[in-house]
Protein backbone atom coordinates (compact mmCIF):
# COMPACT_ATOMS: atom_id res chain seq x y z
CA UNK A 1 0.00 0.00 0.00
CA UNK A 2 1.19 3.01 -0.68
CA UNK A 3 2.83 6.09 1.69
CA UNK A 4 0.79 8.92 2.40
CA UNK A 5 1.01 12.30 0.21
CA UNK A 6 4.70 13.17 0.24
CA UNK A 7 5.76 10.08 1.40
CA UNK A 8 9.15 8.49 0.99
CA UNK A 9 9.66 5.56 -0.77
CA UNK A 10 11.49 1.74 -0.88
CA UNK A 11 12.84 -1.70 -2.44
CA UNK A 12 14.49 -4.92 -1.86
CA UNK A 13 17.65 -6.58 -2.37
CA UNK A 14 19.77 -10.06 -2.02
CA UNK A 15 23.70 -11.23 -2.56
CA UNK A 16 27.14 -11.24 -1.11
CA UNK A 17 27.35 -8.07 1.38
CA UNK A 18 29.43 -5.20 0.04
CA UNK A 19 31.62 -2.67 2.05
CA UNK A 20 30.85 0.12 0.66
CA UNK A 21 33.25 2.43 2.57
CA UNK A 22 35.82 0.61 0.47
CA UNK A 23 34.25 0.95 -3.01
CA UNK A 24 35.46 3.50 -4.94
CA UNK A 25 33.35 5.95 -7.62
CA UNK A 26 33.75 8.01 -10.13
CA UNK A 27 34.75 11.07 -8.66
CA UNK A 28 35.64 13.54 -11.88
CA UNK A 29 35.21 17.41 -11.67
CA UNK A 30 33.92 19.69 -13.86
CA UNK A 31 33.24 23.45 -13.80
CA UNK A 32 30.22 24.64 -11.56
CA UNK A 33 26.93 25.47 -14.45
CA UNK A 34 28.77 23.26 -17.37
CA UNK A 35 26.42 21.03 -17.97
CA UNK A 36 27.22 20.18 -21.64
CA UNK A 37 24.05 18.46 -23.99
CA UNK A 38 23.88 16.11 -26.73
CA UNK A 39 21.53 14.04 -28.49
CA UNK A 40 23.13 11.02 -28.46
CA UNK A 41 23.51 8.52 -25.89
CA UNK A 42 26.50 9.28 -23.44
CA UNK A 43 28.54 6.46 -21.83
CA UNK A 44 29.92 7.21 -18.66
CA UNK A 45 32.74 8.84 -19.52
CA UNK A 46 34.64 11.69 -18.06
CA UNK A 47 32.68 14.60 -19.06
CA UNK A 48 29.07 14.59 -18.12
CA UNK A 49 26.04 15.15 -20.19
CA UNK A 50 22.77 15.91 -19.82
CA UNK A 51 19.65 15.26 -21.83
CA UNK A 52 20.82 11.64 -23.20
CA UNK A 53 17.88 10.02 -24.57
CA UNK A 54 17.57 7.63 -21.89
CA UNK A 55 16.61 9.69 -19.35
CA UNK A 56 14.43 12.12 -21.40
CA UNK A 57 11.21 13.44 -18.81
CA UNK A 58 8.73 11.50 -20.66
CA UNK A 59 11.05 8.26 -20.72
CA UNK A 60 11.42 8.97 -17.00
CA UNK A 61 7.50 9.42 -16.57
CA UNK A 62 6.81 6.33 -17.42
CA UNK A 63 9.57 3.72 -15.61
CA UNK A 64 8.43 1.85 -12.46
CA UNK A 65 11.27 2.88 -9.89
CA UNK A 66 10.45 -0.36 -7.40
CA UNK A 67 12.48 -2.84 -9.59
CA UNK A 68 15.56 -0.39 -9.98
CA UNK A 69 16.23 -1.05 -6.44
CA UNK A 70 16.07 -4.39 -6.43
CA UNK A 71 16.87 -7.39 -4.40
CA UNK A 72 20.24 -8.16 -6.14
CA UNK A 73 21.29 -4.12 -5.59
CA UNK A 74 20.33 -4.05 -2.19
CA UNK A 75 21.44 -7.38 -0.59
CA UNK A 76 24.97 -5.82 -1.58
CA UNK A 77 24.51 -2.77 1.11
CA UNK A 78 22.76 -5.52 4.06
CA UNK A 79 19.34 -6.82 4.49
CA UNK A 80 17.00 -5.55 2.85
CA UNK A 81 12.99 -4.63 3.87
CA UNK A 82 9.86 -5.09 1.49
CA UNK A 83 9.56 -2.85 -1.27
CA UNK A 84 7.51 0.19 -0.27
CA UNK A 85 5.59 3.06 -3.19
CA UNK A 86 5.35 6.19 -2.51
CA UNK A 87 4.07 7.52 -5.76
CA UNK A 88 4.30 6.94 -9.80
CA UNK A 89 7.91 7.71 -9.71
CA UNK A 90 9.13 7.16 -6.22
CA UNK A 91 9.74 3.97 -4.11
CA UNK A 92 12.14 3.37 -0.79
CA UNK A 93 13.36 0.32 1.35
CA UNK A 94 13.78 0.78 4.69
CA UNK A 95 16.61 -1.45 5.35
CA UNK A 96 19.70 -2.49 7.39
CA UNK A 97 23.14 -2.19 6.78
CA UNK A 98 25.53 -5.21 7.31
CA UNK A 99 25.74 -4.04 10.71
CA UNK A 100 22.30 -4.07 11.86
CA UNK A 101 22.33 -0.22 11.45
CA UNK A 102 18.91 1.55 9.96
CA UNK A 103 19.85 2.79 6.20
CA UNK A 104 16.62 3.89 4.43
CA UNK A 105 16.77 4.54 0.83
CA UNK A 106 14.72 6.30 -1.29
CA UNK A 107 15.07 6.80 -5.08
CA UNK A 108 12.95 9.53 -6.64
CA UNK A 109 12.87 9.93 -10.45
CA UNK A 110 12.42 13.20 -12.45
CA UNK A 111 12.63 15.36 -9.01
CA UNK A 112 13.19 19.19 -10.13
CA UNK A 113 17.12 20.19 -9.50
CA UNK A 114 16.84 24.01 -8.04
CA UNK A 115 20.96 24.09 -8.01
CA UNK A 116 22.01 21.94 -11.02
CA UNK A 117 25.04 24.22 -11.37
CA UNK A 118 26.45 22.77 -8.43
CA UNK A 119 26.97 19.54 -9.91
CA UNK A 120 30.37 19.07 -10.20
CA UNK A 121 30.90 15.66 -10.47
CA UNK A 122 29.91 12.57 -12.43
CA UNK A 123 28.12 9.04 -12.20
CA UNK A 124 27.47 7.14 -14.87
CA UNK A 125 28.26 9.85 -17.62
CA UNK A 126 25.27 12.58 -16.09
CA UNK A 127 26.35 15.75 -13.74
CA UNK A 128 26.04 14.42 -10.01
CA UNK A 129 26.42 16.17 -6.73
CA UNK A 130 25.90 15.00 -3.18
CA UNK A 131 24.86 16.73 -0.43
CA UNK A 132 25.15 15.54 3.76
CA UNK A 133 23.18 17.38 6.07
CA UNK A 134 24.48 18.72 9.04
CA UNK A 135 23.38 16.69 11.13
CA UNK A 136 25.09 13.70 9.24
CA UNK A 137 21.91 11.70 9.07
CA UNK A 138 20.99 12.15 5.22
CA UNK A 139 22.67 11.92 2.26
CA UNK A 140 21.36 13.10 -1.48
CA UNK A 141 22.68 12.29 -4.02
CA UNK A 142 21.25 13.75 -7.39
CA UNK A 143 22.54 13.20 -10.85
CA UNK A 144 21.04 15.71 -13.74
CA UNK A 145 19.51 13.92 -16.53
CA UNK A 146 18.06 16.99 -18.37
CA UNK A 147 17.87 20.89 -18.65
CA UNK A 148 14.90 23.59 -19.78
CA UNK A 149 13.73 22.76 -17.10
CA UNK A 150 16.40 20.68 -14.78
CA UNK A 151 15.16 17.56 -14.28
CA UNK A 152 17.04 14.62 -11.68
CA UNK A 153 17.41 11.60 -10.15
CA UNK A 154 17.42 11.42 -6.34
CA UNK A 155 18.75 9.00 -3.82
CA UNK A 156 17.78 9.66 -0.49
CA UNK A 157 20.10 7.34 2.02
CA UNK A 158 19.19 8.11 6.26
CA UNK A 159 19.09 6.59 9.35
CA UNK A 160 22.85 5.27 11.47
CA UNK A 161 24.57 3.23 8.88
CA UNK A 162 27.91 5.13 8.49
CA UNK A 163 28.42 5.48 5.27
CA UNK A 164 25.12 7.22 4.28
CA UNK A 165 26.68 8.38 1.05
CA UNK A 166 29.19 5.84 -0.37
CA UNK A 167 25.28 3.62 -0.38
CA UNK A 168 23.97 6.37 -2.36
CA UNK A 169 26.75 7.05 -4.91
CA UNK A 170 26.46 2.73 -5.17
CA UNK A 171 22.61 2.80 -5.80
CA UNK A 172 22.42 5.75 -8.04
CA UNK A 173 25.27 4.02 -10.15
CA UNK A 174 23.29 0.51 -10.45
CA UNK A 175 20.06 2.82 -11.35
CA UNK A 176 22.08 4.72 -13.72
CA UNK A 177 23.09 2.26 -15.46
CA UNK A 178 19.74 0.00 -15.15
CA UNK A 179 18.03 2.59 -17.04
CA UNK A 180 20.41 3.14 -19.81
CA UNK A 181 20.35 -0.96 -20.38
CA UNK A 182 17.33 -2.39 -19.20
CA UNK A 183 14.89 0.12 -17.87
CA UNK A 184 11.58 -1.21 -16.48
CA UNK A 185 8.44 0.34 -18.15
CA UNK A 186 4.60 0.32 -16.34
CA UNK A 187 2.08 -1.94 -18.19
CA UNK A 188 0.22 1.24 -18.90
CA UNK A 189 -3.46 0.13 -18.27
CA UNK A 190 -6.12 2.31 -20.44
CA UNK A 191 -6.74 5.09 -18.98
CA UNK A 192 -4.09 5.98 -16.92
CA UNK A 193 -2.63 9.11 -15.47
CA UNK A 194 0.87 7.92 -15.07
CA UNK A 195 2.17 8.62 -18.78
CA UNK A 196 0.21 12.38 -19.00
CA UNK A 197 2.58 15.02 -18.90
CA UNK A 198 0.72 17.48 -16.57
CA UNK A 199 1.99 20.56 -18.61
CA UNK A 200 0.03 19.72 -21.32
CA UNK A 201 -3.36 19.75 -19.84
CA UNK A 202 -4.54 22.94 -20.38
CA UNK A 203 -4.28 24.96 -23.89
CA UNK A 204 -4.25 28.43 -24.86
CA UNK A 205 -6.08 30.27 -23.11
CA UNK A 206 -8.54 28.03 -20.70
CA UNK A 207 -6.77 29.28 -17.53
CA UNK A 208 -7.30 32.95 -18.24
CA UNK A 209 -10.54 33.77 -16.66
CA UNK A 210 -9.81 31.57 -13.65
CA UNK A 211 -6.39 32.53 -13.01
CA UNK A 212 -6.98 36.94 -13.78
CA UNK A 213 -5.26 36.37 -17.52
CA UNK A 214 -2.60 35.40 -19.19
CA UNK A 215 -0.54 32.71 -17.13
CA UNK A 216 2.90 30.75 -17.36
CA UNK A 217 3.27 26.89 -15.94
CA UNK A 218 6.09 25.53 -14.80
CA UNK A 219 6.62 21.60 -14.11
CA UNK A 220 7.51 21.03 -10.10
CA UNK A 221 8.30 17.02 -10.87
CA UNK A 222 7.34 14.62 -13.57
CA UNK A 223 3.38 14.56 -12.33
CA UNK A 224 2.60 17.86 -11.14
CA UNK A 225 2.58 21.14 -12.60
CA UNK A 226 2.13 24.79 -11.65
CA UNK A 227 0.45 27.04 -13.33
CA UNK A 228 0.69 31.12 -12.25
CA UNK A 229 -1.81 34.04 -13.50
CA UNK A 230 -2.31 37.64 -12.44
CA UNK A 231 -4.20 37.16 -9.77
CA UNK A 232 -3.93 33.13 -8.64
CA UNK A 233 -1.92 30.06 -9.18
CA UNK A 234 -2.83 26.87 -9.91
CA UNK A 235 -1.40 23.15 -9.14
CA UNK A 236 -2.66 20.25 -10.68
CA UNK A 237 -1.02 16.80 -9.46
CA UNK A 238 -1.52 13.62 -10.84
CA UNK A 239 -1.05 11.20 -7.84
CA UNK A 240 -1.64 8.00 -6.18
CA UNK A 241 -3.18 6.95 -2.93
CA UNK A 242 -5.85 5.92 -0.97
CA UNK A 243 -9.72 6.14 -2.65
CA UNK A 244 -10.87 9.38 -1.75
CA UNK A 245 -14.41 7.84 -1.68
CA UNK A 246 -13.38 5.48 1.23
CA UNK A 247 -12.30 8.45 3.98
CA UNK A 248 -11.71 11.57 1.69
CA UNK A 249 -11.04 14.22 3.70
CA UNK A 250 -12.73 17.80 3.43
CA UNK A 251 -16.67 18.01 1.76
CA UNK A 252 -17.83 16.04 -0.78
CA UNK A 253 -19.35 17.81 -3.62
CA UNK A 254 -20.37 16.05 -7.41
CA UNK A 255 -18.17 17.21 -10.41
CA UNK A 256 -20.68 15.89 -12.80
CA UNK A 257 -20.74 12.30 -14.49
CA UNK A 258 -20.92 10.80 -11.26
CA UNK A 259 -17.43 12.20 -10.21
CA UNK A 260 -17.24 12.64 -6.29
CA UNK A 261 -14.94 15.60 -5.74
CA UNK A 262 -13.26 16.53 -1.94
CA UNK A 263 -12.88 19.52 -1.38
CA UNK A 264 -11.11 21.69 1.22
CA UNK A 265 -10.81 25.43 1.57
CA UNK A 266 -8.92 28.68 3.54
CA UNK A 267 -10.60 31.77 3.53
CA UNK A 268 -9.00 35.35 4.76
CA UNK A 269 -7.68 38.43 2.95
CA UNK A 270 -6.48 35.13 0.53
CA UNK A 271 -8.39 31.77 -0.37
CA UNK A 272 -7.01 28.86 -1.29
CA UNK A 273 -9.01 25.28 -2.44
CA UNK A 274 -7.46 22.02 -2.51
CA UNK A 275 -9.79 19.30 -4.72
CA UNK A 276 -9.43 16.14 -5.39
CA UNK A 277 -10.88 13.14 -7.15
CA UNK A 278 -10.51 9.72 -7.88
CA UNK A 279 -9.66 9.10 -11.52
CA UNK A 280 -9.15 5.23 -11.99
CA UNK A 281 -8.57 2.09 -9.48
CA UNK A 282 -4.56 1.09 -9.68
CA UNK A 283 -3.59 -1.77 -7.40
CA UNK A 284 -4.74 -2.78 -4.15
CA UNK A 285 -6.16 0.31 -1.82
CA UNK A 286 -4.59 2.07 -4.07
CA UNK A 287 -6.10 4.71 -7.22
CA UNK A 288 -4.95 7.48 -9.36
CA UNK A 289 -6.02 10.51 -8.16
CA UNK A 290 -6.12 14.12 -9.33
CA UNK A 291 -4.89 16.63 -7.09
CA UNK A 292 -6.00 20.48 -8.32
CA UNK A 293 -5.44 23.43 -5.47
CA UNK A 294 -6.18 27.18 -6.33
CA UNK A 295 -4.28 29.67 -4.23
CA UNK A 296 -6.10 33.04 -4.87
CA UNK A 297 -3.93 36.57 -3.79
CA UNK A 298 -6.69 38.53 -2.92
CA UNK A 299 -10.35 37.01 -2.18
CA UNK A 300 -13.11 39.36 -2.68
CA UNK A 301 -15.05 39.55 0.32
CA UNK A 302 -17.66 36.65 0.83
CA UNK A 303 -16.53 34.81 -2.24
CA UNK A 304 -15.82 31.06 -2.57
CA UNK A 305 -12.41 29.86 -3.78
CA UNK A 306 -13.80 26.53 -3.98
CA UNK A 307 -16.45 27.85 -7.24
CA UNK A 308 -13.15 28.49 -9.38
CA UNK A 309 -11.97 25.26 -8.47
CA UNK A 310 -14.42 23.33 -9.20
CA UNK A 311 -15.11 25.29 -12.41
CA UNK A 312 -11.45 24.52 -13.28
CA UNK A 313 -11.93 20.49 -12.50
CA UNK A 314 -14.90 20.28 -14.67
CA UNK A 315 -13.30 21.95 -17.65
CA UNK A 316 -9.99 19.23 -16.75
CA UNK A 317 -12.43 15.76 -16.18
CA UNK A 318 -13.58 15.50 -20.06
CA UNK A 319 -10.01 15.83 -21.11
CA UNK A 320 -8.37 13.16 -18.80
CA UNK A 321 -7.84 9.53 -20.84
CA UNK A 322 -10.12 7.28 -20.28
CA UNK A 323 -10.26 3.80 -18.73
Amino acid sequence: MLLALAAVLLVAGCGEPVDTAKVTYPRTTVPAGALPSNDSTSTGGQTPRTNDPAFAPEKLRVLDPCPLLDEELLDQLGSPAENNRGGYSECANYMEDDEGKDLNITLTLGDKVVDADAAEDVIGGLPAMEKMLDGNDACFVTVVTSTSPNYGIVIQTNGGADDLCGAGRKVMTDVVERIRSDSPEYDLARGTLIDLDPCSLFEGDALNENLGGETENSPYNLHWCNWTGPTATLGVWLRLGFNPELGGNGDQVDLGGGIKGFQEKTVSTAGSCQLEWKHRPFAGDDVEIVTLTLDIRELKAGADPCAPAQAIAKTLIPALPKA
